[in-house]
């Protein structure tokens, strides 16, 4: 294969995971709109931005102003993330920007991958989003969604397991691990820290990584920080929980690169290894006695700044292994 190719793939495939997570993050704010309180549509706010990696917005303190404020502007700010074509992390630019991608690897993509992806990114181009705000705001981000989840289906129905897959999902889940990272931080830190009012539940968490009711199944229906920080970081059967995603990208390397699971090992192996084993050992919590020891909160961050780092690392190794490396050497025979 190609490295152009291969990297067209992989950043085909984080593109779609990124617009994917913004929606859903959207979709969370978007439906409580109608009854959740100014100062906690505030932190919603606050903690979307974050997490996405961008600046937040600044809101009054005041909750009357914060009222006015948040209800008004709800509209600018999701649009932002929406419908903004200068925001390089909003969904249509970031839809777009899978399209482009994907344009240069027709020849490897099934004609209903292409077909479905490219209805999709019109769809949101040409979307009348004052529209769909007045009707209901978060009607367009859910079929958003929705067109996102039928492309994800397509992908796994029609594409052979090979490397032009392997890539596409290596991209995705990728994607999905730092992203996961960052709302976790982003959640612990800023969203429900320990008896801070306002402060989001982790039953909203939850909700936002679509594993509300596989919680309620192994944990029951009352959603507390250390549980549920564990069960997203640990639990295998979670689509979207951290090990889940670096189970992926494990079985994509060794797929892709067979011989690099042999000593020596490939560098990206090598962290992905790493990564894996961090989560393994991680308790995604401490226990009281603990707590009582040493400050929670830092231990938690600590570990995730440790994923995001390494995180990081892994795909700047993904790229120097598989695209950037020079043309002399080559890959493996």
């Amino acid at each position: 294969m190609l490295a152009r190719v291969a990297a067209d793939l992989y950043w085909m495939g984080r593109y779609i995971e990124r617009t994917e997570h913004t929606a859903r993050l959207l979709k969370y704010q978007l439906t409580g709109l109608v009854d959740a309180p100014a100062d906690e549509l505030a932190l919603g706010w606050q903690v979307i931005y974050r997490a996405l990696g961008q600046s937040p917005p600044m809101a009054p303190a005041d909750v009357d102003e914060a009222e006015a404020f948040m209800m008004a502007d709800a509209y600018t700010l999701a649009g932002s993330l929406v419908e903004d074509h200068t925001n390089p992390d909003s969904m249509v630019t970031c839809w777009g920007m899978a399209r482009e991608n994907a344009t240069q690897l027709r020849p490897q993509l099934p004609l209903e991958v292409w077909t479905t992806l490219n209805r999709g990114f019109l769809w949101i181009r040409d979307c009348d989003f004052p529209a769909a705000w007045k009707k209901r705001p978060v009607t367009l981000v859910a079929e958003a969604v929705d067109r996102l989840r039928l492309l994800a289906g397509v992908v796994e129905a029609t594409m052979s397991r090979d490397d032009v897959w392997r890539f596409l999902q290596l991209g995705r889940f990728v994607e999905r691990f730092q992203h996961q990272t960052n709302l976790l931080r982003t959640w612990d830190r800023l969203g429900a820290p320990d008896g801070a009012d306002p402060s989001l539940s982790w039953s909203d968490l939850l909700r936002v990584c679509v594993a509300f009711e596989l919680y309620c199944r192994r944990h029951g229906m009352t959603a507390e920080r250390d549980t549920v920080l564990e069960f997203l970081i640990r639990d295998p059967e979670v689509p979207r929980s951290l090990r889940f995603a670096l189970e992926r990208i494990e079985h994509m390397l060794v797929g892709i690169d067979p011989l690099g699971s042999s000593h020596p090992l490939v560098p990206p192996r090598r962290v992905a290894l790493r990564l894996a084993a961090t989560v393994e050992a991680a308790t995604g919590s401490v226990t009281d006695r603990e707590r009582r020891e040493a400050d929670d909160s830092h231990v938690t961050d600590h570990l995730f700044e440790h994923l995001a780092g390494d995180g990081s690392r892994l795909h700047d190794l993904l790229i120097t292994e598989y695209v950037d490396y020079p043309v002399s050497e080559g890959l493996p025979s």
